[in-house]
């Protein structure tokens, strides 16, 4: 994958995959008329004229459009040097088919102008603005402009479409324009050189059925060979569409026992940790704090998960254990602190900050002295948001506080900090976790402050004996199947086996998806 290709949004889609997409749209919709609204270096093209229809290819490189007239004579294709959105705002050319890669490019790096033409395209259909942060979701909603009434658009979009929250409004938009959507997704990578898990989605409409959302896992782009099906008829609209991985039955078990059982959102105050604007310059070592000699104006801190991923009990011990490591686990706290007072090392760091100009960060640069960093309270339990294979929900015995990393709770007083520790190591709240996340390239799951809220605790007061012996199983490293299993014995007892087996199973479904198992 060149550089200048990524710079573009231009991620080349696989050959196979082309035929394969073509094929099969084909075989779907009576295609007389064709539009590959990114034609790139014309693979679409390439396949899409063994069939007898008329073929519009736009391309906003003029470059490329020339390379396009040099391979591809063909009468039925027609080659437009064009800006796609600027296209579909103008046209009142209606296609039965539109299939392509659209190309991943962040608003951030779009001019002023580019942006405009999408909010553009945007505020014709009645949409916010929020939904407008990649410029495929302005062509997903250009081909809807351009689409026959009984069209169908083809797409290779990123997997985040199917779970960002940026994106709901749009998800739900096109549930209301299509009658059936088919999701696609892949064991295996369909772009191994970079980060960016993909899928396809499939949109049209058939007269006479009812709405319906298919979810499909094949292995990868030279097997399609169903792993994994599901079909979403009841539980319409999907708030992500990532969820119809699992099938109807399923969702309303998840839902009816969430619904039967504590919300994280009542356990109390809940709030992200301390946001520094520059770690690396605010939070020290033991080393670092002797050198400019400001031991007193420190506050212990957490900025890493690996630093406390394998216990439930972070106590005093387990902290002295980090300094004595020589682990970055004090932030310098000036703020309210008479800068003349401190010591000369302390004065030439801090001008160091600023030949760094890390004044200059957003975050720093808010404040009425950058190095004033805001504090934010610990609490008695520390989440953090991002995790592999297990989320982590820790009692913060030693009262540290964390960066942003962790979101912090502070509970109300008829909680227990180490039941609620406790009990978050279910089958039900850990695939609760799964369902309301999201996960990123390399398979890194993420929940946000809502998503985190919305979970689900089978909560009660639990022995303390119970309690350490979990903490020795995780500090033991005992697999998580041993951890599960101890803790459902004891909160989800009231469970079937068969609902307690199938929790279960959704688990590693998402499990296998999002590690690529």
């Amino acid at each position: 994958m060149k550089v200048e290709d990524k710079q573009t949004g231009s991620f080349y889609t696989p050959k196979s995959l082309v035929s394969y997409m073509s094929e099969y749209a084909m075989q779907k919709v009576n295609a007389p008329t064709i539009l590959e609204p990114s034609a790139g270096d014309g693979r679409f093209i390439d396949v899409l004229t063994d069939y007898d229809s008329s073929i519009d290819a736009i391309e906003i490189d003029a470059n490329k459009i020339e390379y396009l007239k040099s391979v591809c004579p063909n009468n039925n294709v027609q080659l437009i040097c064009a800006n796609f959105i600027k296209y579909s705002l103008k046209s009142n050319k209606k296609y039965n088919l539109i299939i392509g890669n659209p190309p991943y490019i962040t608003k951030k790096v779009l001019t002023e102008d580019e942006r405009a033409i999408s909010i553009e395209l945007i505020k014709y259909w009645s949409l916010p603005d929020s939904i407008f942060q990649n410029l495929w979701v302005s062509f997903v909603l250009g081909a809807l402009k351009l689409l026959n009434e009984n069209g169908a658009i083809f797409f290779v979009l990123p997997f985040e479409f199917l779970q960002v929250h940026y994106a709901e409004k749009l998800r739900n938009f096109l549930e209301e324009k299509f009658n059936l959507i088919e999701i696609t997704t892949f064991k295996e990578s369909v772009f191994p050189d970079i980060e960016q898990d993909v899928c396809l989605v499939y949109m049209t409409n058939i007269s006479g059925i009812k709405p319906i959302v298919k979810y499909t896992t094949v292995k990868n782009i030279d097997d399609y060979n169903p792993i994994e099906y599901s079909e979403i008829r009841r539980n319409k609209p999907l708030k992500k569409w990532s969820n119809s991985i699992l099938n109807d039955d399923e969702i309303e078990l998840l839902m009816n026992l969430s619904n039967q059982y504590t919300k994280v959102s009542s356990l109390g105050n809940i709030s992200p940790g301390i946001v520094t604007g520059a770690n690396d310059f605010f939070i020290i070592n033991d080393s670092d704090a002797e050198r400019l000699n400001c031991k007193e104006l420190l506050i212990p801190i957490i900025q890493k998960g690996s630093s406390v991923s394998k216990l439930l009990l972070f106590a005093k011990d387990d902290f002295l254990e980090l300094t004595e490591l020589n682990k970055k686990v004090w932030m310098l706290n000036l703020s309210k602190v008479d800068i003349t007072n401190i010591s000369g090392d302390l004065k030439n760091y801090l001008s160091e900050g600023m030949i760094r100009e890390l004044h200059k960060r957003y975050k720093c640069g808010q404040r009425k002295r950058w190095h004033d960093v805001p504090i934010i309270s610990s609490g008695d339990l520390m989440f953090f948001k991002r995790y592999n294979k297990l989320p982590r929900l820790i009692v913060n015995s030693a009262d540290v506080y964390t960066t942003d990393i962790s979101y912090n709770i502070r509970l109300n007083n008829e909680f227990d900090a180490h039941s609620v520790a406790f009990c978050f190591y279910n089958s039900l709240t850990l695939t609760l976790c799964e369902y309301s996340g999201r996960f990123y390239g390399g398979g890194v799951a993420e929940l946000v402050p809502s998503e985190f809220k919305s979970l689900s605790i089978p909560y009660k007061r639990i022995h303390k004996s119970s309690v350490k012996k979990l903490d020795r199983m995780l500090r033991e490293n005992k697999t998580i199947e041993e951890i599960v299993k101890y803790v459902d014995g004891i909160v989800l007892n009231d469970l079937s086996p068969n609902d307690l087996d199938v929790l279960k199973k959704i688990r590693e479904k998402y499990l296998i998806r999002r590690l690529k198992q």
